[in-house]
């Protein structure tokens, strides 16, 4: 599967991309973050496009379904985690500086980085 999800905590989740990610994909990934943030509220994510990572469709985004609203309300922070030459295409993708969060791009051999800005 190319879109893996794990609840670290209640506030934090991790998500891992593979492959080439579909809207389907995308779409049930946001429905699965929209049920664990309708339980335990805010979350800071934590996002690793995978050194197998191919691509991602043009169609899929984060304006595509009616949980997109509450979702970007609920999120802290999101730390995107990959080689840096996904770094554009994933900020374009996460819409960065126009949802109501801060979302910041690391280098795939900075996870501990990205753990210590997500959660400070």
């Amino acid at each position: 599967m190319p879109v893996s999800v794990v609840f670290e905590s209640k506030q934090l989740v991790r998500v891992h991309a593979t492959g080439v990610l579909t809207r389907a994909e995308v779409d049930d990934t946001k429905r699965l973050m929209f049920a664990h943030m309708m339980e335990h509220g805010v979350q800071h994510l934590l996002f690793f496009i995978e050194p197998d990572f191919g691509q991602l469709q043009a169609f899929a985004n984060w304006d595509d379904i009616p949980e997109d609203r509450f979702i970007q309300q609920h999120v802290v922070r999101l730390a995107l985690v990959g080689d840096m030459r996904w770094r554009d295409q994933a900020l374009l993708f996460f819409l960065s500086g126009l949802v109501p969060f801060q979302i910041e791009y690391f280098n795939a051999d900075q996870e501990e980085f990205a753990r210590a800005w997500l959660l400070g």
